[in-house]
């Protein structure tokens, strides 16, 4: 630990407080036991004040007055001087030198916040189930409104080419494992009955390529598919028997783009295998947005049916739409990264397309 720089006032008040909250015997043994230092090698002074004041001198010209400041605090945690004397010097907790920033992209996070924001989240994503000849296809999904969700358009294609019929895919919101492990079986909806396509953007060829890519994708090659459900599900409580009196599940904010900086933290909510909700995060996540900024990599796990998740930095705002993973499937290989189309990216897009308001709705509960 580092030297102080006492100016003379503050020399004064430690002097005092190590005064009065140790006698000679038990400052004595502080150095001792604390220290490894005798106090004897420091001052032979006539009176305790000279003890005390030439000890001070020598941890300031040998650099170990904020090591003196935090033991003397340890060992007497509750002396009114002491703590005032550690404040006024900048040192007022108890271990204030041995902790560091250093990720400034991993803040410190307010708990009741990021809890319920959690809760909040956990309502708006869903499990989407398309029946197909082939067996149901899985993938998840999120509201941006009321009546609005987003998800990938390789989920919803079967459906955009008209070779499933819009009123036989379901999205199942609440489907998740309780604490006494009771999985609820969620509120199903349904797409609206007319004009339930507001939008929609294919994947790219490139998207299927292992790396190094040929290219990358167009800027509207961006995989979503922005629809519209029946029944409103976003004004109403989430649960299939919520109280009428309960808040709203809302919806997520999708009306700006928020940047992810390499090695920050990401959180995916997604149904992984078309399982009960879960939570996917890294604190070191990110690797990095392609040359034209429409796919962004990341290191959180993924599995089939977590596809249309939404993506976030460890503020919950939201960051990408979840779509893809390393494409070389061969045996042996570990993938190496997810993929995931940033928000700034999808809002470009609608903003050219005249459609950009359909996510400016106001944020839900």
């Amino acid at each position: 630990m580092p030297s102080l720089d006492l100016r003379g006032p503050d020399i004064e008040a430690l002097s005092q407080a190590l005064r009065k909250a140790f006698p000679i015997q038990r400052l004595r043994e502080l150095f001792a036991f604390r220290l490894d230092r005798r106090l004897e090698d420091y001052s032979l002074g006539g009176d305790y004040k000279e003890v005390v004041f030439d000890v001070i001198m020598a941890a300031e010209s040998e650099g170990w007055t904020a090591e003196l400041v935090v033991v003397a605090r340890q060992s007497n945690p509750g002396n009114a001087a002491l703590q005032a004397c550690a404040e006024r010097v900048h040192l007022g907790s108890s271990m204030p030198t041995l902790e560091r920033i250093v990720k400034a992209d991993n803040p410190f996070l307010d708990v009741e916040r990021f809890r319920t924001r959690l809760g909040q989240i956990e309502t708006q994503v869903c499990r989407i189930e398309i029946p197909t000849p082939r067996g149901t296809a899985y993938g998840t999904g999120f509201l941006v409104a009321p009546d609005v969700l987003v998800t990938n358009h390789h989920v919803m294609d079967v459906v955009i080419a008209g070779q499933v019929r819009p009123d036989v895919a379901l999205f199942r919101f609440d489907y998740k494992r309780l604490s006494n492990d009771v999985v609820t079986e969620g509120a199903v909806f349904r797409l609206a009955p007319d004009d339930w396509l507001v939008d929609a953007s294919p994947p790219s060829p490139v998207d299927a390529e292992r790396e190094p890519k040929s290219g990358v994708p167009k800027p509207d090659e961006l995989d979503y598919a922005i629809v519209r459900l029946a029944d409103a599900p976003g004004s109403h409580p989430a649960g299939d028997r919520a109280d009428p009196g309960a808040p709203a599940r809302g919806w997520i904010d999708c009306s700006r783009s928020m940047p992810a900086a390499p090695q920050s933290p990401l959180l995916i909510m997604q149904h992984p295998s078309a399982a009960p909700l879960k939570l996917a995060l890294d604190m070191r996540a990110v690797v990095g947005q392609n040359a034209n900024g429409t796919r962004l990599t990341y290191n959180v796990n993924t599995e089939g049916g977590s596809s249309g998740a939404p993506c976030f930095d460890a503020n919950w705002d939201l960051v990408a739409l979840h779509h893809s993973g390393d494409p070389n499937f061969d045996p042996g290989h570990q993938a190496t990264y997810n993929e995931g189309i940033p928000i700034g990216a999808i809002l470009q897009l609608l903003e050219a397309r005249g459609k950009r308001a359909v996510l400016d709705a106001p944020p839900g509960t």
